[in-house]
């Protein structure tokens, strides 16, 4: 069989129809599937953008007031796990890889399950080269800690792993993430979170830690992020305590299921594949 058989064309085409039919299904289901939740976030939100001047000074105003310490091994405000290993332990990346953004509040349930139930998968592609992946440290739930801030103590910490004993990040983030305080409740103290740390792996970071050297940046990093467009995400703004964003979309779907994130990022590397259905469809009309 040659190039110029027609059947060969006919096939392309109808595989490249097959995958944008099953793009729009999946995207079809999630919408579904999270109305109902994304709603009664909207409603959260719309609260929260009203207030908004009132919860950055009661949450992280206190932490805005001292010295910000710019943290190392950081990308902008986010936290790129492939350049925290050492240059010879760094994947190869394939030419164009889906960039996975993942925001987090170290208090947050569904950031718990994000970790436990999706990240695996997630470090299983980034180990293949073909995603990055980026965490984005957030204190939205710090006033819900009877005083104590957690996650802002949290991600400090976390942070301090990152910017000084990056290579126990994986294992300490996952930890914080997988094994958190009750909601509402005080949290870690500073020193228990430093032991948690230390017994994860990281070594040298407990005075970070218990003088919550990173605090305030987190504090300024989280009043960034509220401010307007998610980076390389436009018209995406932060919605919840927990998110994903992948290639610039959010996924919408259930966090404690890995088939339909896989799905997702399917879809989303079958439209960086084939472009958008619109244009593709006036291409071909030419």
């Amino acid at each position: 069989m040659t190039n110029d058989d027609p059947s060969t064309t006919e096939a392309d085409q109808a595989r490249r129809e097959a995958v944008r039919e099953k793009a729009k299904s999946v995207k079809a289901r999630i919408r579904r599937r999270k109305h109902a939740r994304r709603a009664v976030i909207t409603i959260a939100i719309v609260a929260a953008v009203v207030a908004a001047g009132w919860w950055v000074w009661r949450s992280v105003g206190p932490e805005l007031e001292r010295t910000v310490v710019t943290p190392n091994n950081l990308t902008g405000d986010a936290i790129d796990v492939v350049s925290l290993l050492p240059e010879d332990e760094r994947p190869e990346r394939v030419a164009d890889p889906i960039a996975i953004d993942v925001y987090v509040d170290y208090m947050s349930p569904e950031a718990g399950t994000i970790e436990a139930s999706l990240a695996p998968q997630m470090y299983e592609l980034v180990a293949d080269g073909v995603v990055t992946l980026a965490y984005h440290p957030v204190s939205l739930l710090s006033g819900e800690s009877n005083g104590t801030q957690y996650s802002t103590r949290a991600a400090g910490a976390v942070v301090c792993v990152a910017s000084e004993s990056p290579a126990a990040f994986r294992d300490v983030n996952t930890e914080l993430l997988t094994n958190q305080p009750e909601e509402s409740s005080d949290g870690f103290t500073d020193l228990e979170l430093a032991e948690k740390v230390e017994a994860a792996g990281a070594e040298g970071v407990s005075d970070c830690i218990e003088n919550r050297t990173f605090a305030p940046w987190v504090s300024a990093a989280t009043a960034r992020t509220l401010d307007g467009d998610l980076v390389g995400a436009e018209g995406v703004q932060l919605t919840s305590d927990a998110m994903i964003v992948v290639d610039g979309q959010p996924y919408e779907g259930a966090y404690d299921d890995p088939a339909e994130f896989s799905q997702f990022l399917l879809t989303v590397q079958s439209e960086q594949y084939y472009g958008d259905t619109d244009s593709g469809s006036s291409d071909e009309s030419e």
